[in-house]
């Protein structure tokens, strides 16, 4: 009988002790998952001030455009390549959150090269003639 006391005795020790650590481990997981959450949350705010910039810097154009504000189709394209930075440099801080796979990106990276190309072939032709 007084081998089962002192087993039980130790059993409740260790099974505190082996509690007490699983309570501090998850407080710190809390703490952790926390942190993360509120850094997504800060990230997605900067993501919006970006788009909502782009957006509003899309918004100038047409509004100096309807003004007659530009005296060439060369300054409207300009005005929108200046953008152009803008959202690429949105689209880099969301692929680095790994907001897409890498055979989107890639794939995305493509469409982009390529409509770029007909983007700058069509301004070239309309500026020739």
């Amino acid at each position: 009988m007084e081998t089962v006391n002192t087993f039980l005795f130790w059993w409740s020790i260790i099974s505190t002790f082996v509690g007490v650590l699983l309570l501090i481990g998850d407080a710190v997981l809390f703490v952790l998952n926390r942190k993360e959450k509120d850094h997504k949350a800060d990230q997605v705010k900067i993501w919006q001030q970006d788009a909502n910039g782009i957006s509003q810097g899309l918004k100038r154009i047409v509004i100096d455009v309807n003004q007659d504000r530009y005296s060439a189709i060369k300054d409207v394209a300009s005005a929108v390549w200046s953008l152009e930075a803008s959202a690429f440099a949105l689209q880099q801080s969301l692929y680095e959150e790994r907001a897409m796979t890498e055979e989107e990106y890639k794939q995305q990276q493509k469409e982009l090269r390529e409509e770029l190309k007909k983007s700058r072939k069509q301004v070239e032709g309309e500026a020739k003639g």
